[in-house]
């Protein structure tokens, strides 16, 4: 009887290990599915700036917010994450960020004017942002330790393919149908994502209440981040700190954003731990990781408005501008755990700020040999992206105590997100000014003798004196606006120079035993 009794045993343990072991395809589609979908809302967008300014009667700098905007909040999602999964557990915050991502999808595909497509935007992020760290979270409770690896790559692999590939087909779909079809497609695969998790995820609700909810730190936090945002985004409109309205909110951005520092350096349950900015390794290398992935997303989001609105390319050629980012940046990233494991992770991380030197210095754009140009820095750019979040990961990490880790995770994934508001908004920023000044300088230097000649060759031509005009102002402003991006990209390129001798001398070898 016992042999017979431990039989029935092992078969039924037999069975439910394959049982888990089915469920854990589903659960794999689902969750990378919701992820990939919330990075597709953000990404989607990144190439038809001008077709969104259309839709929403503004301009495409002001339709360059929807990007921003997003962000902000896909930062606050993954500050909120680890609270709400401690109160709902992972599967009920799972299938609320599914219908909160539906919703913020149908609330953009209703959207007319900047404002309510904002708030759509802010719903988007939120949602989105509470996956990236919750999909990461499921994917390592539930696969094998001996799988780990394979985890991890389907959980960056699911954020990065959208990232890049997005902006092509967003291009297309502009182009031949309407870009807020994007929206139309990310409710489905919310909804076949919402579905699979519902099915095969084991519930998982907490057992024990989670520690009290630190709303002042996130009333502070958030009011002080569109504070920012307002003086950012609209910086360049009203003059920047000549204006009264600019002084006003930059005053409240730094009352607030400061008020919010002291709150969690001396709040018990804090909202985000920011003591961890004071160690060496993790400040510094929190730093050197969002000025990276700043730059990146600037460049990314600046070159398909480049394409679109000075060359006048459509939205399709200006998403697929970013594709040979993808090509090198996906199998590289994928292959960086194993490298870490043989090269110093200072010398990575020096690497890889100054391939991100060489890309931006060798970098060309200009309107007479078109787009393929750009291709050679780009794949090389792409190889600087892979390598960026590995050796610096582990790095911010490797001082913090194992019982830390999931905090100081959360506040690094925090201030990386959310500098990138800055980074995007100061390049633009700072392309435009220069484009303006470039424009000016080359107006004062052209003779009337030059300008006389260019108006006889149009009259021979036919072309009137008011087309003739229209044709040269338009030529000035291309040259300045890609002059000023080539001004910008050497500029850069000395910015990722000095990080590379910032990861060498700087950031401290880490110990063995660190993250």
């Amino acid at each position: 009887m016992s042999v017979s009794s431990s039989t029935r045993e092992l078969d039924a343990r037999s069975r439910a290990g394959r049982k888990n072991e089915v469920a854990l395809v589903p659960m794999t589609i689902g969750a990378c599915l919701g992820l990939a979908a919330g990075s597709f809302c953000g990404g989607s967008l990144q190439s038809i700036y001008p077709y969104v300014a259309g839709r929403l009667a503004t301009s495409s700098d002001h339709a360059l917010w929807t990007l921003t905007y997003f962000l902000i909040h896909w930062a606050l999602g993954i500050a909120l994450m680890p609270w709400f999964a401690r109160k709902l557990g992972f599967k009920r915050l799972f299938l609320a960020s599914m219908v909160m991502l539906a919703i913020g999808a149908g609330m953009g595909i209703l959207s007319h004017s900047l404002m309510t497509m904002l708030v759509a935007r802010g719903v988007q992020g939120i949602s989105s942002g509470l996956l990236v760290p919750l999909v990461q979270t499921l994917l390592l409770r539930h696969f094998p330790k001996r799988h780990h690896t394979l985890a991890t790559a389907l959980w960056s692999n699911s954020m990065l393919v959208p990232f890049f590939f997005g902006p092509a087909f967003g291009g297309w779909l502009a182009v031949n149908y309407d870009w807020i079809d994007l929206f139309w497609l990310v409710i489905p695969f919310a909804l076949l994502a919402f579905v699979l998790i519902r099915v095969s995820l084991p519930e998982d609700r907490p057992t024990a209440p989670p520690p009290p909810f630190d709303l002042v730190g996130l009333a502070l936090l958030w009011l002080g981040l569109i504070a920012l945002q307002i003086v950012l985004n609209q910086g360049e409109q009203f003059g920047w700190f000549g204006s009264p309205f600019i002084q006003r909110y930059t005053v409240a951005a730094i009352l607030l954003l400061g008020c919010f520092i002291i709150w969690e350096l001396t709040s018990e349950a804090p909202l985000l731990e920011l003591r961890f900015v004071t160690n060496r390794n993790f400040g510094f290398g929190l730093l050197l990781l969002c000025l990276g992935w700043s730059i990146f997303v600037g460049w990314s989001s600046i070159l398909p408005l480049w394409t679109e609105v000075d060359l006048g390319y459509n939205g399709w050629w200006g998403g697929v501008l970013l594709i040979p980012l993808a090509l090198t940046a996906i199998p590289v990233a994928s292959a960086m755990g194993r490298i870490a494991r043989h090269v110093s992770l200072r010398m990575l991380a020096a690497l890889c700020f100054l391939l991100f030197a060489i890309a931006f210095a060798m970098a060309v754009y200009n309107p007479e040999i078109g787009l393929a140009a750009t291709v050679p820095s780009e794949l090389l750019q792409g190889i600087a992206v892979g390598m960026l979040f590995v050796p610096l990961t582990m790095i911010i990490l490797s001082e913090i105590p194992a019982d830390d880790l999931a905090a100081a995770s959360t506040t690094s994934n925090f201030i990386r997100l959310a500098s990138d508001i800055v980074g995007v908004t100061m390049l633009q920023t700072l392309w435009q000014r220069h484009t303006e000044s470039v424009a000016a300088l080359t107006r004062s230097a052209m003779s009337e003798s030059l300008v006389r000649q260019a108006l006889a060759h149009a009259r021979q031509d036919g072309m009137s004196h008011a087309q003739t005009m229209a044709m040269i102002a338009g030529r000035l402003q291309l040259d300045a606006s890609t002059w000023s991006l080539d001004d910008a990209l050497r500029l850069s390129a000395w910015i990722c120079l000095g990080a590379a001798a910032v990861s060498l001398v700087v950031l401290k070898k880490p110990r063995p035993q660190g993250g």
